[in-house]
């Protein structure tokens, strides 16, 4: 029998990408690990590849977080920059870059956008932009969406996503035709485990900013707790989101972390784990949480998984997103009933998994390269979607990009905090911990 063909020897003639040349830019941890996972696909197809980071101010990605990235695609390479390096670095993709994927959030989509159209204006050999979103649920739905409009493809994760997409586009009189389903990528080359583990483990997996409450985090913590101590024979993990000293897109509430280190001293089986959710997976026999979208690789692994439900379920939680999918418990059921699989399968591949979402992706891609580069926007103003010509021009003269991240929402208030921010930062710097801090996150 003839051996499988390695994806180095595979045929140069069957990539549909030789020749190309791919890049992305990314901010944060999430987003990053995003655009790796789109960049390692069109590797794969034989594009040469390049993820750009771009450092906000005293916001650096941490050692670790940098080499969670490089590992989802150890062969492409890997760029630091500053945000404000922006358009220095893509005015000198014309002719040079075929295709841009912004793994961006929605306020940085925006002003990128908004960039990129002056900057290649009357370029035909523009790079075609592409965009997603990492997580399971676009912050504020359909404004998440619209957000990124302004991309040649935007990857969606599912039907219900495109539809909600359909319809608020069609409302302005606009197409959907740039956006597609390719499911959630880091989905795609996730497989069933063909063997569970000898002793499998109890992981809950942390969110920076969900539950707000310092009283809904700590009754967690003592659920977690109890969850070991029923379980004594098997590992209880907690695996927060970051450290400490660690960036993230969104406000961290407090910290779980160090309430579940002190529990560790009388809980032996009871720990922290700063693993990759990935690795923590393969030995894991039942993976909790309250809305992660370490959730849906649990899922698409064949794991058990659990949903809390013992707070509720609501938006601010982003557990209404599970509601159907069979795994919300309470966590007196998860402790009778920890590693019996319960979720439904078919809700699964409705709302992120896509078996051929690489291909999907690809196949668009290639179809907006071998087509004409659409106009990015109006010479003074972003697609239509962000609000009509006459807004976006007053916007525009009256606050600057700024005034159209989300309507001049955000920009109003970030001019309320202005003066707490100053003072934050004369703080930081006066008794040095700005610095220290940054040279913690770089190591």
């Amino acid at each position: 029998m003839p051996s499988k063909v390695s994806e180095s020897m595979a045929p140069a003639e069957s990539k549909r990408l030789i020749g190309r040349r791919v890049s992305a830019v990314a901010c944060f941890d999430s987003f990053g690990k995003l655009a790796m996972t789109m960049l390692a696909a069109c590797r794969r197809e034989g594009a040469e590849t390049t993820l750009l980071l771009l450092e906000l101010n005293n916001r650096a990605l941490s050692r670790r977080q940098r080499l969670e990235i490089r590992r989802i695609d150890p062969k492409t390479r890997i760029e630091k920059h500053n945000w404000n390096d922006l358009r220095q670095l893509c005015g000198a993709m014309v002719g040079n870059v075929d295709a841009l994927i912004l793994g961006l959030d929605g306020q940085r989509s925006r002003d990128a956008l908004l960039q990129l159209k002056t900057i290649w204006a009357d370029q035909d050999q523009r790079p075609r932009l592409i965009s997603a979103y990492p997580g399971i649920l676009f912050r504020f739905g359909l404004e998440g969406m619209m957000d990124r409009s302004g991309a040649d493809l935007l990857c969606l994760n599912s039907a219900d996503d495109l539809a909600l997409y359909g319809r608020g586009r069609k409302a302005l009189g606009l197409d959907s035709s740039n956006a597609m389903v390719t499911g959630l990528p880091i989905l795609w080359q996730t497989k069933p485990r063909s063997s569970a583990p000898e002793n499998p483990s109890i992981v809950f997996f942390e969110q920076p900013s969900i539950p707000v409450h310092p009283l809904q985090r700590r009754f967690l913590c003592d659920q977690i707790k109890e969850l070991a101590e029923a379980w004594p024979d098997h590992p209880v993990i907690f695996k927060p989101r970051t450290s400490s000293i660690e960036s993230t897109l969104h406000r961290r509430h407090g910290e779980m972390a160090s309430v579940i280190d002190k529990m560790t001293r009388d809980q032996p089986n009871l720990r922290l784990s700063f693993k990759p959710a990935t690795r923590l997976l393969r030995q894991c026999g039942c993976a909790i949480t309250v809305s992660s979208t370490a959730a849906m690789e649990s899922m698409a692994m064949g794991i058990s998984t659990r949903i809390v439900g013992d707070l509720g379920v609501t938006e601010t939680l982003g557990n209404h997103f599970f509601a159907s999918s069979g795994a919300i418990a309470n966590f007196a059921a998860i402790k009778a009933n920890p590693f019996e699989v319960v979720h439904d399968a078919h809700w699964l591949e409705q709302q992120g998994l896509q078996r051929d979402g690489e291909d999907r992706f690809i196949t668009a891609l290639v179809d907006r390269l071998n087509n004409p580069a659409a106009p990015l926007g109006a010479a003074n103003h972003g697609p239509l979607s962000w609000g009509s010509s006459a807004w976006q021009k007053a916007a525009l003269s009256n606050g600057g990009r700024r005034m159209l991240s989300s309507g001049g929402a955000r920009s109003s208030q970030r001019k309320r905090h202005r003066t707490r921010r100053m003072l934050r930062s004369m703080r930081d710097g006066v008794v040095g911990f700005g610095w220290l801090s940054k040279l913690l996150r770089e190591r």
